[in-house]
């Protein structure tokens, strides 16, 4: 079975926000085995929404997914979201000292001796 989904008619022109993903999950039919999302009449993705796509991808096996009528802003967004996820995270900046509290009273009192 073969779904379409119309995001700009679900949700508006911008797509944002984790949670409004999450939603889009929801409606995945679990019959479909063919699901195309239509990105007519989108004119901005966030980073956290697409990084959501990707989560919704990866997590629905056996299905195929197809991204259809992204504009030039849309179609990096994802293509940047989709790259970064396949390579190596590293933390820090050059020299910078990175440091790691537990807690925010740890953090609190870090910040009383600098």
């Amino acid at each position: 079975m073969k779904q379409t989904i119309r995001l700009q008619a679900i949700y508006s022109a911008d797509l944002y926000t984790r949670s409004r993903a999450s939603e889009l999950c929801a409606s995945i039919d679990d019959a479909a085995d063919e699901v195309t999302l239509d990105f007519e009449g989108v004119g901005f993705m966030s980073r956290s929404f697409a990084d959501e796509v990707c989560n919704i991808v990866d997590d629905k096996k056996g299905k195929t997914f197809s991204f259809v009528n992204m504009n030039d802003d849309v179609a990096v967004m994802m293509k940047k979201v989709s790259e970064g996820r396949n390579r190596d995270r590293k933390r820090g900046v050059g020299n910078a000292k990175m440091y790691e509290f537990d807690d925010m009273e740890s953090f609190s009192k870090y910040l009383l001796t600098i």
